[in-house]
């Protein structure tokens, strides 16, 4: 019921995704980290009251707190698991979309031919009885596989996209506060990405 109400927003996630840049979110985890080791993990308590993505404004806020890793982690991947589930729930109802689009389709045929069977002994009205038969069937197909299916598959794609950034937030946030080099946090990051998109911004 919650994603009904929530359509629009639902549907506008699909066509106008707000996807972070992977390269530039290392960047910054990297630059947070340099701070870090020069300064103290309490130089990023500014960083972390003017952070914009939510994710990783609330990891930066528990480390600086001086949350026990376990803890930070434990709780960053609750929630990665809850909107995850969120996604997913989403997604599956523009697959259900796209199945009953088809079984209405097939209904409305079957009244077509019902309809054009029981006037078989009016040439006149087999024509638009069938008209309706095959017409019903086109838009359930075209509901379902140019709407239902593709926003739903988009929607999984996107669920997995922002999986990953939160992923790179987690392990960033958590090479931070344990202290590790920059360079080496950089690497871990890059190992996320595609050998294609990996920019190392040492070299």
């Amino acid at each position: 019921m919650e994603q009904m109400k929530n359509f629009t927003k639902i549907f506008m996630v699909a066509i106008k995704p707000t996807i972070e840049d992977k390269l530039e979110l290392i960047k910054k985890l990297v630059e947070y980290a340099t701070s870090a080791r020069r300064d103290g993990i309490l130089a990023l308590e500014s960083v972390a009251n003017t952070e914009t993505n939510e994710f990783l404004k609330k990891g930066l806020s528990m480390a600086v707190d001086g949350n026990e890793p376990d803890t930070i982690r434990e709780l960053l991947e609750i929630e990665m698991d809850q909107t995850s589930t969120r996604h997913k729930g989403n997604a599956a109802i523009f697959a259900q979309w796209a199945g009953l689009a088809g079984a209405m389709g097939m209904i409305g045929t079957l009244i077509g031919l019902v309809a054009m069977l029981l006037n078989m002994a009016d040439p006149s009205a087999i024509g638009p009885s069938m008209a309706v038969a095959l017409l019903t069937t086109m838009y359930g197909a075209m509901i379902g596989n140019i709407f239902g299916a593709p926003v739903a598959n988009i929607l999984g794609i996107r669920n997995d996209e922002e999986t990953l950034v939160k992923e790179l937030i987690l392990e960033g946030i958590m090479s931070i506060q344990a202290g590790d080099n920059p360079r080496t946090l950089e690497a871990k990051l890059l190992a996320f990405l595609p050998p294609n998109e990996r920019e190392s911004q040492f070299d």
